[in-house]
């Protein structure tokens, strides 16, 4: 996973507010970790009901991931955008090369989401390494500077992109927190 070089100054979570040009004001940090309550103002959610999903299982439960900023739009021949995640900040033993092999574990999981259904083999892995793109930059989040993880998506049907949110929650709910993680290199 490569490190993103740009991240427009995101770096202290939560992140500013933004207005954007149609009036619209994207609230962009909210830690729906500490304020539940909060995901009504995640507009894009509207758009997607796995992306609402996703926030709602990952911020919602006492899990090891948090979600940090979130995006979704559509073009005139794609859907996309992207997630933040990161791990929660009270989890202190979840270190910077684990945080850059969570790519790698995805598509372990996805392996074995292909020999659970009998599927031939890389073709999830395959399809999602052409849809997504994982990234990283620098966190700074209560006293605490450690990463997130940038995951893009640039799916051409919703349904894609739905697909992708899907197992993304998956992976970061269940399969993650329950799995053994192979070492770092």
């Amino acid at each position: 996973m490569e490190k993103r070089l740009d991240n427009n100054g995101y770096i202290d979570f939560p992140f500013p507010t933004t207005h954007n040009a149609d009036g619209s004001v994207n609230p962009c940090g909210i830690d729906l970790t500490l304020e539940t309550d909060r995901i009504e103002e995640i507009a894009v959610t509207r758009h997607s009901a796995n992306l609402r999903r996703l926030l709602e299982e990952v911020n919602l439960q006492d899990g090891i991931f948090m979600t940090l900023a979130c995006d979704w739009q559509q073009t005139s021949d794609a859907i996309c955008g992207f997630v933040d995640v990161a791990f929660r900040p009270v989890l202190l033993q979840h270190n910077h090369n684990e945080a850059l092999q969570l790519e790698h574990a995805f598509y372990n999981y996805l392996s074995e989401q292909e020999t659970q259904h009998n599927m031939a083999a890389d073709s999830l892995v395959n399809y999602a390494r052409s849809v997504l793109d994982w990234c990283w930059s620098p966190l700074r989040q209560r006293q605490r500077e450690y990463e997130k993880i940038t995951i893009q998506y640039y799916c051409q049907q919703a349904e894609d992109a739905e697909w992708c949110f899907d197992h993304l929650r998956h992976f970061l709910v269940s399969w993650y927190p329950l799995s053994t993680h192979p070492a770092s290199p």
